[in-house]
């Protein structure tokens, strides 16, 4: 088990974009858990900052995906039922990237768990959500203005253009 979220978290580090504003080369993730979720939402951030790929960020530092873990309430003796959705956490959109459910008996185990399928959650969507919610802030952008837009430098090669009107957008989505 350990060796294959090692494999995805070292994959995940060659698919992850950095960009020249950010802090760290690593992906940040946000994760949040209260009450029963706590010891799980801890055991977690402390196996993301021990990995290479990642890093837990604080609610005011810039993180690219948001993960909520909740748990069963619980008495001492009893295993974690617990759950997680991840979101991708953009500019203007939040996007559900995945989520995942399991039962274990120590926080630990909840939590290497969810470092796997959060990983893979990120591999599969992280990287179509954000061009995605980039052409549709283009799209707002197009339809809300009369002159030209910006385009987002992931799709510039697309439209092979810096900047468009809505009939260039238009003529070039027909091509």
């Amino acid at each position: 088990m350990r060796k294959r979220i090692a494999l995805v978290v070292s994959t995940l580090a060659l698919c992850s974009i950095a960009s020249a504003q950010e802090k760290s080369d690593k992906f940040a993730i946000f994760v949040m858990g209260l009450d029963s979720a706590a010891p799980v939402a801890n055991s977690l951030i402390s196996l993301m900052n021990a990995s290479e790929p990642l890093e837990a960020a604080g609610p005011k530092d810039p993180s690219k995906v948001v993960v909520l873990v909740s748990c069963m309430p619980r008495k001492d003796g009893e295993p974690f039922a617990c759950m997680y959705v991840s979101h991708y956490n953009g500019p203007s959109f939040k996007t559900f990237l995945g989520a995942g459910m399991f039962l274990a008996t120590t926080a630990e185990t909840v939590a290497m768990n969810f470092l796997g399928s959060i990983t893979q959650d990120i591999l599969e969507r992280y990287e179509k959500t954000n061009i995605d919610n980039l052409r549709e802030g283009l799209e707002v952008c197009l339809i809300l203005t009369d002159t030209k837009c910006n385009i987002p430098g992931p799709l510039q090669k697309e439209f092979d253009e810096k900047q468009l009107t809505l009939g260039q957008y238009i003529l070039k989505k027909r091509e």
